[in-house]
Parts: structure tokens; C-alpha cells; sequence
């Protein structure tokens, strides 16, 4: 496999779950052979700490507001995040979008939406791509997008919905982002969805620390674990690893314009 294309197009090394030994993991990455990593700055207090890892040749990032710390997140750091995303190395606005795992109530929905929806408009008006999470809300996410006139290039982060929801948002211009679930021995539905779509509209991420493949499952994952979700990703195709890794990695590039 030719790791040195290899793209982490979603981390989150900027988590306190890596202090103690960010140099090593990052390093580590490196060492494998992945070329890029993309730090996903979601939560207002990571933002500086994310800010300094961008530093580094081969880490990019993408700033925004999780639909989680909506709640929290004031004026003032939306005003911030429009600073933020004209950084240089800053390649997207994310991970934003909708979240009703923990709390469905029509207070937090409405914030939320709010949220997206101010997030999106930030996009575009600084034409970047955004990052799209979307968690038990994929119908409320597609009728989102059907009203929006504008609807900016993106990839639906760590997709989980039906093959139905997946062509409806490809057909919509985005790219769906693959993790390690798809590891996973009950993950036919997530198989099915990357089986059907034409390889094209995949990314490969990690979000880490999140997530990890089934080899690390139960562990704090990192971005040198992406190779087990390349490795599940190319079976499921019947391809070549490295056609895979070429295919996806182009896929990333021309997404966030690099």
C-alpha cells in the first residue's frame, strides 16, 4: 500500500485525550507514511490549540461550532469563527449540522438549526466547504438542504444513514465521509451504502479520538488506524488498496482545494 497519500480528511488531535502524548501520535502518522491530516476544530476551546497544530506543513484545519456546544457558543464566537476560517491553512467550516442523540426538545433543535444555518451562510459567503455531522436527524438534514438555495460542496461526516439518504445527499453534491464502523461486524447497512456508492464520493476519515476501527475498537483511536477502514473500504469495492487510496485522496484534495 502507498501510505504517502494517505489523508485523515476528519481528526480531532486537538482533544485532551491526546495531551499526553500528541508529538507521539502525530509522529506517529507521519511515520506510517500518511500525508495529511485535516484537525477538526469544533469546540470553541480548542480552536487556539488547533490553530497551533496548523503550523505544521502536512496538518490543515476546518473551524465551526458543533451542533452539541451550540448551547454555549456566543456572539462573540461567531464573530471569531469568521476570523478563523480565513486562516491560510483553514480548508472547510465544521464539523457543523444537527444532533438529536441526547436531547430532541424543541428548544435545542431550534438552536441548533439556528446554528447550522448561520454556519452554512458563513460558508458561503467565504466559500468554504463545510463538514456536515448529522446524528438521528438525516430526514431533517435532507429537508434542511431541499429549502437552502445555496447549499455549499461538503462531505456528510461519518455517514450512518440508509443507501436511500446516501444518493439523496450525493445527488445534492456531497461526498460521504467513511470511519471505522464500517469495521465493524454489525455494520452491514454502512457496507451497503459504501458498496453502492461510486468510490468517487468517498472520503476516509477517522475522528479520532473517536471511533476506532474493530483491530482497536474499545481504544482511543488515531489517525494510523485509517488504514484498517482503507483496508475494509478497498474489500467491499474488489479493488486494489492503493487504486482505493489514490481515488479517495483526490477526492479530498479537489473537495477542500488543496
Amino acid at each position: 500500500m502507498n501510505k504517502k497519500m494517505i489523508i485523515d480528511t476528519h481528526a480531532h488531535i486537538s482533544d485532551s485525550r491526546f495531551d499526553d502524548d500528541r508529538e507521539i501520535v502525530i509522529q506517529k502518522a507521519f511515520d506510517c507514511g500518511i500525508e495529511k491530516i485535516f484537525e477538526i476544530a469544533c469546540e470553541m476551546r480548542y480552536w487556539d490549540r488547533a490553530l497551533e497544530l496548523s503550523k505544521r506543513d502536512n496538518i490543515f484545519l476546518s473551524f465551526g461550532v458543533h451542533p452539541i456546544e451550540t448551547l454555549k457558543a456566543t456572539r462573540e464566537d461567531y464573530c471569531k469563527l469568521q476570523v478563523l476560517i480565513q486562516d491560510k491553512k483553514c480548508i472547510a467550516v465544521g464539523e457543523i449540522g444537527l444532533d438529536y442523540h441526547y436531547d430532541s426538545s424543541p428548544q435545542n433543535i431550534n438552536i441548533q438549526k439556528k446554528s447550522f444555518f448561520k454556519q452554512i451562510d458563513i460558508a458561503v459567503k467565504h466559500s468554504k466547504a463545510v463538514i456536515v455531522h448529522c446524528r438521528d436527524a438525516y430526514d431533517e438534514m435532507i429537508d434542511f438542504f431541499k429549502k437552502y438555495k445555496n447549499i455549499p460542496k461538503g462531505v456528510i461526516h461519518c455517514f450512518s444513514g440508509t443507501p436511500k439518504q446516501a444518493k439523496i445527499f450525493i445527488e445534492m453534491g456531497f461526498l460521504l465521509g467513511i470511519d471505522g464502523p464500517v469495521t465493524y461486524k454489525k455494520s452491514d447497512n454502512l457496507k451497503q451504502v459504501v458498496f453502492e456508492t461510486d468510490l468517487n464520493k468517498l472520503l476516509v476519515e477517522t475522528d479520532c479520538p473517536y471511533l476506532a476501527p474493530q483491530k482497536y475498537r474499545g481504544q482511543r483511536n488515531e489517525p494510523s488506524y485509517i488504514v484498517e477502514t482503507l483496508k475494509e473500504i478497498a474489500a467491499i469495492k474488489n479493488i486494489l488498496i492503493n487504486e482505493m487510496v489514490q481515488i479517495t485522496t483526490q477526492n479530498a484534495l479537489k473537495l477542500f482545494g488543496i
